[in-house]
């Protein structure tokens, strides 16, 4: 393959330490025998499939950040999904490796992956987890279990009704994934935009791969061109109208499941008239999920490197917010670690309930968190079970901001000088 990247300037190792010759790293043709130095279709998706962090997903669409891989040749209808990935909010991705030919092939491939979107679109829970055990050879509720591997806090029944939400308002992440995506691709998008019928975004990722000398391999694929996300439309009566889904938000949906009502009330009266006395760190929006987050400016990866997260864990009963990091990110871990060296410091300005912790897959977190009365009493109820709604809020909203407007600016310190 020749003249692979002339849009982009070249990937170079510099060592100012040891004042090394730099290194230019050459770029790794894909398509290419693995004897020749390249690499095929099916190896670059086992690789971005084993390391689904080096995907631009959070770049695209914030909300379906940390996907976890699922399975390889999921089996539809349609044909077989290269690969599938799941975050713990419940967010489907379905992505297709392709090296492109022409023109005529990415429309193809774009059709191809609007089939199966389609397909997903008519399935069940249970449609999707028979062919997640079928394509792993498991028995059990394997999207469940493979998420919580990597989320101990997510419970499963807010998994699977979110899953099954998102399945029934077909939302899905389509990526697209692939070497020389260069012309055209706007006009793709807007092909998408004319011929889809479903309520997803679409993301065109080309997949920048370089080789070292040591013959290791790094990792930048790129997202080119992504769509908005595409509503339904049906016509009734020759009048163009919303789709099914499309008349409320999902926070206001009737169909959302109790757990995801409880979600709401409570973070419907935590953020209300809600501000940071930080007033540069913007107020998390509204949700039916069990967390919230806020991203850390400038620390990597979208600025989601660093993030403050709220929640509610209902099967240990706790609520609690806390100060994480995305492994992967060196500069964030860093920051992480020098806040963490100075942990003794910090209860003087945050409180002695300051907590320092991991979770269950080592992932630590800085922050606080408390046992609480779960789930919630319902509206209407009397008595000490509806104070303890009150009481949970209070001690959120307080603790979120304590947390939060005391340790941005730390932060913001630490990145500065990194």
């Amino acid at each position: 393959m020749t003249d692979i990247d002339q849009n982009y300037g070249e990937l170079i190792r510099i060592d100012p330490v040891h004042e090394a010759v730099p290194e230019v790293l050459p770029r790794i043709p894909l398509g290419t025998p693995a004897a020749d130095g390249g690499m095929d279709e099916s190896s670059l998706r086992n690789l971005l499939f084993d390391f689904p962090s080096a995907l631009p997903v959070s770049a695209i669409d914030a909300s379906y950040a940390d996907p976890v891989p699922v399975c390889r040749e999921l089996s539809t209808p349609a044909g077989f999904v290269d690969a599938l990935y799941v975050n713990r909010l419940g967010r489907l991705i379905l992505a297709e490796f392709k090296l492109w030919r022409n023109p005529q092939a990415r429309r193809e491939v774009i059709g191809q992956i609007l089939d199966y979107a389609k397909e997903f679109a008519s399935w069940s829970y249970e449609d999707l987890q028979r062919e997640v055990s079928r394509a792993l050879g498991r028995k059990g509720n394997v999207l469940y279990e493979l998420v919580r591997a990597q989320n101990p806090g997510v419970q499963e029944a807010d998994f699977v009704d979110n899953v099954s939400r998102h399945l029934a308002r077909g939302e899905f992440l389509l990526l697209i994934i692939g070497d020389g995506i260069r012309e055209g691709v706007e006009n793709i998008v807007e092909f998408v935009q004319r011929h889809s019928g479903l309520h997803f975004t679409l993301a065109l990722v080309e997949a920048a791969l370089y080789r070292d000398r040591s013959g290791r391999i790094v990792v930048h694929p790129r997202c080119l061109a992504r769509t908005e996300v595409v509503k339904r439309f049906v016509v009734e009566g020759g009048v163009l109208q919303p789709g099914p889904g499309d008349l409320a938000e999902p926070e206001s949906d009737e169909a959302l499941s109790d757990y995801q009502r409880e979600n709401l009330r409570f973070w419907t009266a935590v953020l209300h008239d809600y501000t940071f006395s930080d007033v540069t760190v913007d107020v998390p929006e509204v949700t039916h999920e069990s967390v919230i987050s806020v991203k850390v400016r400038h620390s990597g990866f979208g600025d989601w490197g660093l993030s403050f997260v709220g929640y509610l864990y209902r099967q240990q009963r706790t609520i609690g917010c806390y100060l994480t990091y995305r492994k992967g990110i060196p500069q964030a871990e860093r920051v992480f670690a020098q806040v963490r060296a100075v942990l003794h410091e910090l209860p003087r300005e945050l409180g002695d309930d300051l907590m320092h912790w991991a979770d269950n897959a080592g992932r630590p977190r800085i922050g606080f968190q408390r046992e609480t009365q779960l789930p919630f009493p319902p509206v209407g109820a009397e008595g000490v079970a509806n104070e303890a709604f009150d009481e949970a809020v209070a001690w959120m909203r307080d603790r979120l901001d304590r947390l939060v407007s005391t340790l941005h600016p730390r932060l913001q310190r630490l990145l500065g000088d990194e």
